[in-house]
């Protein structure tokens, strides 16, 4: 079950990783010619960075080495993988901020260095012996053994080393004129700082090992600072690019919510009113208008529209002073509302009972909610309607009210 738990963390973060390869690849495509050496090499991190952490896996990193026969070949692939990674994201920022040709001057330095980490810890791993698979605990089984140990301090310290500088470079150059990079480029030092903490305890007890100290539990935790920083390195490397569109994002989200709760407020208004012409109900011709509130909202402003101003034969024009009088404590908007609903009530109470339509319909401008609370919209006009619909007030006018005969 431990496994288990391992393998879907080291999984969600490869998938983490994987989207943000995705995104970068479809940037790169995108790009012109002059800005794809910028973006090439934070590709190239993720092309690494997916797989070292399926190897971490305990699964998959097992089952390479059954498939080679090599034991614990798969920690040797996941340091060579971390020794790119650092390459590549330190040549990422070299093409970010300088041309192409300087650059290049200072990436091939890198380059050069991590080819000969590379080449020196494939010749440690094949001189030292690793007979017993300890993919879990490969430190602390091995920190005390020839040139193992060795091989994991070389790893460990360019590790460490190159993802210091990675925090250098990303708290240095941070723009101050462009809000979101700076906020993506300081956020991915964070994260990069975490995944240092993975060199750093590892190293830590290597040499307390060396020293005689019993520190194999930094060892066998140190990885989870990797799994702990990748949300941090993926939002910090795609942040300026959906960044800009999170205050939109957060409007939208006012409206959907706006959307739902003026829905739901509607409802008493919209089943009262259903009986006047069910025909007139909108289906919705798609499942975007069936799921969205605003779609929804709308079909049912028109809806509860339709059907007052068929009523608007059936309303009584003289309930404002009844109004006024049962509710005096009222303000001139609520008396407004509270009126109109008692017009509304009113007219289905006509309607139900029978009565022969007005011959003089109340005409659209004598409508006191329509005339006080125009600007707002027919949306808030219905919306104040709604809310007085089940007034105690309305009740009480109504009570007092004879009803209508003919």
């Amino acid at each position: 079950m431990a496994d288990a738990g391992t393998d879907l963390q080291y999984a969600v973060s490869a998938a983490g990783v994987l989207v943000l390869l995705v995104h970068k690849a479809r940037a790169w495509r995108q790009a012109p010619p002059e800005h794809r050496p910028a973006l090439l090499p934070i590709c190239l991190s993720c092309v690494t960075a997916i797989p070292a952490f399926l190897l971490l896996a305990p699964t998959v990193g097992t089952g390479l080495d059954r498939l080679t026969g090599v034991p614990n070949l798969s920690v040797l692939v996941i340091y060579a993988l971390g020794v790119v990674f650092v390459a590549t994201n330190q040549a990422m920022l070299l093409y970010w901020r300088h041309p192409p040709a300087r650059a290049w001057r200072t990436t091939r330095v890198v380059v050069a260095v991590c080819a000969l980490v590379l080449a020196a810890m494939v010749v440690l791993f094949a001189l030292g012996e690793t007979p017993v698979e300890r993919h879990d605990d490969f430190p602390a089984a091995y920190a005390d053994t020839p040139y193992i140990g060795e091989m994991m301090v070389l790893h460990q310290g360019t590790f460490l080393l190159g993802l210091l500088n990675v925090v250098r470079l990303c708290w240095l150059w941070a723009p101050e004129d462009q809000p979101w990079l700076r906020r993506g480029l300081r956020i991915n030092a964070v994260g990069v700082l975490v995944a240092s903490a993975y060199s750093a305890m590892t190293l830590v007890a290597i040499f307390g090992s060396w020293l005689g100290a019993d520190l194999d539990s930094w060892a066998v935790t140190a990885p989870d600072a990797l799994t702990l920083s990748m949300p941090l390195v993926v939002v910090g490397a795609s942040i300026a690019a959906w960044g800009p569109r999170l205050p939109h994002l957060r409007e939208r989200l006012v409206r959907v919510r706006d959307a739902r709760r003026d829905h739901r407020v509607l409802r008493p208004l919209w089943t009262a009113l259903r009986a006047v012409d069910p025909a007139m109900l909108h289906a919705p011709g798609t499942l975007r208008e069936r799921l969205s509130p605003e779609h929804r909202l709308f079909w049912r402003v028109i809806e509860i529209n339709d059907w007052l101003h068929q009523l608007r034969c059936h309303r009584v024009p003289d309930l404002r002073a009844a109004v006024e009088r049962h509710a005096p404590h009222l303000s001139p908007a609520e008396v407004d509302a509270v009126t109109e609903a008692a017009r509304v009530r009113s007219a289905l109470r006509a309607r139900a009972l029978g009565t022969a339509p007005a011959d003089t319909p109340v005409p659209d401008q004598d409508d006191p909610v329509g005339a006080e609370h125009a600007f707002a919209g027919e949306r808030t006009r219905l919306v104040l309607l709604a809310l007085a619909f089940t007034s105690p007030v309305v009740d009480e006018v109504l009570a007092c009210t004879p009803a209508p005969t003919g």
